[in-house]
């Protein structure tokens, strides 16, 4: 796709004169609401706009809708998502920039131009397609830099393991396709390309842990651990409707 293909509004509220300054602080208070499928219960979306701190209309969000894409959906369904995300959340401005195609300098341009940035949404879908194309962008530079310059980082399902130690969580489930369609050709197996943004406090995280499935089951989560080398650090498991926060020094979960 053109990088014209990869940005855009959905009902956007009005724009910033200028870029807002966010720096990085010594010891950066980082808020994230990690998801397995968004903000699908009423807990979720009172926890989110705990989070965001303003009233929604005044807010900003950068919407990433990478992952969407690199399992083959059509930027119509990633712009459909990202309009559902508005009306629910009542945010006044929501922003599609896609790093698979707004890279480098342009994509620090684009992100820039949206002055203050208070949510950074990084949505679900093809969990190696976002990890490659954040990390070849420089977008989980920016993405860190946001975080910790004070923007909530939510994420679902794809979005949230990819702000974990290691996207490898996607192994065991094996759902996803690691060659995003044909595109890449990477060794996940290696723990430096499978390294996550690590943002969540070296926590990795594994979304679809349904009850009554086998993902949902402790044997077999502890038997994938063993299996894929995740004994030595947390990994937090979610079903569908729950969601981890990271609120400073504070984690917790949300059933």
């Amino acid at each position: 796709p053109t990088c014209a293909m990869c940005q855009g509004s959905a009902v956007a509220g009005g724009r910033s004169s200028a870029p807002a300054a966010q720096p990085v602080s010594a010891a950066p208070r980082r808020r994230l609401l990690l998801t397995s499928d968004g903000l699908t219960s009423p807990a979720l979306e009172r926890e989110f706009h705990r989070l965001l701190g303003r009233p929604a209309e005044q807010a900003t969000m950068w919407y990433i809708p990478t992952a969407v894409l690199g399992e083959g959906g059509g930027l119509e369904k990633a712009r459909a998502m990202l309009q559902d995300i508005q009306r629910q959340t009542g945010l006044g401005r929501v922003e599609l920039i896609d790093p698979r195609c707004v890279r480098g300098e342009e994509l620090r341009r684009a992100v820039e131009d949206l002055g203050r940035v208070d949510v950074v949404w990084s949505e679900m879908g093809n969990t190696y397609a976002l990890r490659h194309h954040l990390r070849t962008s420089g977008g989980d530079e920016l993405v860190r830099r946001l975080v910790d310059g004070g923007a909530l980082y939510v994420g679902a399902s794809a979005g949230s393991s990819v702000a974990g130690r290691t996207v490898q969580m996607a192994f065991w489930k094996n759902w996803d396709d690691r060659t995003a369609g044909g595109t890449l050709d990477i060794d996940w197996a290696d723990a430096d390309l499978g390294r996550g943004m690590d943002l969540a406090g070296g926590r990795s995280i594994f979304p679809h842990a349904m009850r009554g499935t086998p993902w949902g089951d402790r044997d077999w989560q502890e038997a994938q651990a063993k299996a894929y080398g995740h004994t030595d650090h947390e990994v937090v498991k979610l079903d569908d409707g729950e969601g981890f926060v990271i609120d400073g020094d504070r984690s917790f979960a949300i059933r």
